[in-house]
């Protein structure tokens, strides 16, 4: 976003207020907090943004700095609503925006993000000292997750085939006042020799290495370097506290700690779930890809892998430029004979 100093100000105040007392009290505040951040090329250009030109919009909406088309478009939108007001109100001659359509808007995406490549992962899973650490990140890339983490947290030592290299994946949708699942769906996918290797890692982890094995000692050697995981049915455990329900699934603030705590000590600027999850789409639709351009179909197969009930919220950040940056040419990594294509019906 637009870094504005003055950015609770309304240029033109009086006419911005007349437009929002218009719109519904339910979205008027989002209304003004985008007009708010127009401020700053208004004050500068000294006119409304009625008057700008379509290049001087232009110039706003790229200053979004938005990462997705989806959102640099319901930004658009917003600021081509008061245009339209102002028309209506004889306060512009024309909306210089009325003709812009949804793909228009892509070009002011700025994607700032550099996403990780598989290689990239494996040399940060090969820099843990935990298992139960590596897991997590190889679990997210390959497209385990669901509601709260709950895909990562249910995996239970009988849910893992080692022979046909599959697991049974639990998203629990619902939990009673005890924190139980009382609604859940249940899917099935497969895994590559390497995942394998990190969950049987995880399971047979006793110990859980204190950031990473990173810890100073002091004088005395009285810190404790490592803590006991319950040892439970999960893939995944906790560190054992007095607190602690052993028979649970781990607590999805323990992988967020966890996954914090990798990012401090392996020197990563960000490295949670949501970023992880992306790069492991990027690695998938690269590998699935029959051509030079990304489909519709490959699109929807990622979304699949990945357990997303809609596509579309993928196309902002899964594009051919995007894999292109990563991956040189299709089929890196484990290759197309790990990626088969299913037919969505």
């Amino acid at each position: 976003m637009t870094n504005i100093k003055n950015n609770s100000l309304l240029f033109n105040e009086e006419i911005k207020n007349q437009f929002l007392n218009s719109i519904n009290e339910k979205t008027r505040q989002s209304y003004k907090r985008i007009l708010q951040k127009t401020y700053e090329h208004e004050d500068m250009l000294g006119k409304d943004i009625s008057s700008f030109s379509k290049d001087e919009i232009e110039t706003v909406l790229r200053s979004f700095k938005s990462k997705t088309r989806n959102t640099v478009e319901s930004y658009g939108r917003i600021i081509s609503s008061y245009l339209n007001w102002c028309v209506k109100n004889r306060l512009s001659p024309i909306n210089v925006m009325e003709d812009m359509k949804p793909n228009d808007f892509e070009k002011f995406i700025v994607d700032e993000t550099e996403y990780i490549s598989e290689k990239q992962l494996k040399r940060y899973e090969d820099l843990c000292n935990n298992y139960q650490d590596a897991v997590i990140m190889r679990l997210l890339f390959i497209g385990v997750g669901g509601k709260q983490l709950s895909e990562i947290r249910n995996i239970k030592v009988d849910d893992v085939d080692f022979q046909n290299g599959r697991i049974k994946l639990t998203n629990t949708l619902k939990y009673d006042s005890n924190g139980e699942s009382i609604k859940s769906t249940e899917r099935f996918i497969d895994v590559d020799a390497r995942t394998l290797h990190l969950i049987d890692g995880a399971i047979n982890q006793k110990i859980y290495l204190k950031r990473n094995g990173e810890i100073a000692q002091t004088d005395n050697d009285n810190v404790r370097l490592f803590t006991d995981l319950v040892n439970n049915k999960y893939v995944v455990r906790a560190s054992i506290t007095k607190t602690e329900n052993f028979s649970k699934p781990v607590d999805k603030f323990v992988i967020y700690r966890r996954l914090s705590m990798l990012e401090s000590v392996l020197g990563v600027d960000k490295l949670n779930a949501k970023f992880i999850q992306q790069s492991g789409m990027l690695y998938y639709a690269n590998n699935i890809m029959d051509s030079d351009e990304l489909t519709l179909e490959d699109l929807k197969i990622v979304a699949d892998q990945f357990n997303i009930k809609s596509y579309h919220n993928l196309k902002g950040f899964i594009t051919t430029d995007n894999i292109r940056k990563i991956y040189k040419r299709s089929r890196e990594g484990w290759g197309q004979s790990h990626y088969t294509k299913k037919i969505l019906l």
